[in-house]
């Protein structure tokens, strides 16, 4: 049913719960696993910490698949994960997306309930991705 699970991760407990549910389906239809990590284009911290960083959260996603024998494509790319998510998706050739609601930043938010923080409030990058992408997306609260 699905060949290829794209999960974007950014190293949040939330981005490994998300993960963990990429990882069952998975299992369950015998897929592929695409596990991105995006290194934002403007950071504060070096390149190449950012870039251990993401690595080493790809390598715990990775160690947890392989242990349940799923195969895992890892991408670590810089782009900028609001703009970019949609295009990414694209290019890993997934027919699903597992995301997770919120993120490591969680100062990004858009709430369906207006000016109340409620259980409706979403993370921005998977906002726009469950508006603009062009296979189903799963989202995990």
């Amino acid at each position: 049913m699905f060949d290829v699970i794209c999960v974007p991760v950014d190293g949040s407990e939330y981005g490994y719960d998300a993960a963990e549910v990429a990882i069952e389906i998975a299992q369950k239809f015998s897929s592929k696993i695409a596990a991105v990590h995006v290194l934002e284009e403007f950071s504060l911290n070096s390149y190449d910490s950012e870039e251990d960083s993401g690595d080493a959260i790809l390598a715990k996603i990775t160690k947890r698949a392989d242990e349940v024998g799923v195969e895992v494509i890892g991408h670590l790319l810089t782009a900028d994960p609001l703009r970019d998510m949609k295009f990414i998706v694209d290019q890993t050739r997934a027919d699903l997306v597992v995301i997770h609601a919120h993120g490591a930043n969680n100062n990004r938010f858009v709430s369906f309930d207006e000016n109340d923080v409620s259980d409706t409030q979403i993370g921005s990058v998977s906002e726009r991705l469950l508006r603009n992408s062009d296979v189903p997306v799963l989202l995990i609260k």
